[in-house]
């Protein structure tokens, strides 16, 4: 498959089952925690409102993405292997990126299921072999726990894991705070981790992707990713909730190369 970045699969931290936070429950409205933590207005957003085919994304040639109902659609079919949506416009080093997504399952007659990721990537495009990525959430439908991770050369990567109800049609926002000295993750609302060691930071400038990743030689049960929206807010405005909180795990990860 062409992408593979932050998979997940070959990691020492997230493979070895990191304790994850007591089971938080699905939010009944849309939450962000732009407006707990007070960040102001989006320096960019969208709300995926307006044209069928998305504007200022550039867009894999596998399966299809459209704006659906309000929404950002990634749609993968049995064999679409990676679907996904890369900005073109937004891109920084730092600042603060979150969205509103969900994940759905059809049935079908594939073996196997595809797994959402809401994930900033290196924007010069070169993803060196995995690292010096943000993944802010990774999934599959009816999972026990979400996953988040940053990779960084050469081989280390800062995971956690958060339990959530990750049926079928459940929203839940994932946001992330990139700094010269921190990075921070938020789930619907709550900051979940807090991670300041140099090696997790890479400095790199930093785009939002949406993908939709399947399993190599398998045949897939068809899905949809979908985003309400996605946001980028800067640091001008001082976080109004501390947001200090349990490290990630350090481990080492196999490249994607």
């Amino acid at each position: 498959m062409a992408v593979l970045a932050l998979a997940m699969t070959a990691s020492t931290v997230l493979a070895a089952g990191v304790a994850a936070d007591a089971v938080e429950p699905s939010p009944g409205h849309p939450t962000n925690a732009a407006s707990i933590f007070k960040w102001g207005s989006p320096a960019w957003h969208d709300e995926f409102k307006t044209q069928v085919e998305p504007l200022g994304w550039d867009l894999s040639e596998n399966g299809t993405v459209i704006n659906k109902n309000g929404m950002l659609t990634l749609m993968a079919d049995r064999d679409d292997g990676v679907v996904s949506a890369t900005s073109q416009v937004q891109a920084a080093t730092e600042g603060r990126w979150e969205a509103r997504v969900r994940l759905r399952n059809y049935k079908g007659p594939g073996t196997a299921t595809y797994r959402l990721f809401w994930e900033l990537v290196p924007a010069d495009g070169v993803e060196s072999c995995g690292a010096n990525g943000i993944v802010l959430a990774t999934y599959q439908v009816d999972d026990a726990k979400a996953l988040g991770a940053v990779r960084t050369l050469p081989d280390l990567e800062f995971g956690f894991q958060r339990r959530l109800n990750l049926a079928r049609d459940e929203f839940h926002t994932f946001a992330v705070e990139v700094t010269t000295d921190h990075i921070a993750w938020f789930v619907d609302t709550k900051v979940v981790r807090y991670e300041n060691r140099p090696e997790a930071l890479s400095g790199v400038s930093l785009k939002p992707r949406f993908r939709l990743q399947g399993v190599e030689g398998a045949t897939m049960k068809p899905a949809w990713m979908q985003m309400d929206w996605a946001r980028y807010y800067t640091l001008a405005r001082p976080n109004r909730k501390p947001i200090e909180a349990k490290p990630m795990l350090q481990g080492t990860y196999a490249d994607a190369c």
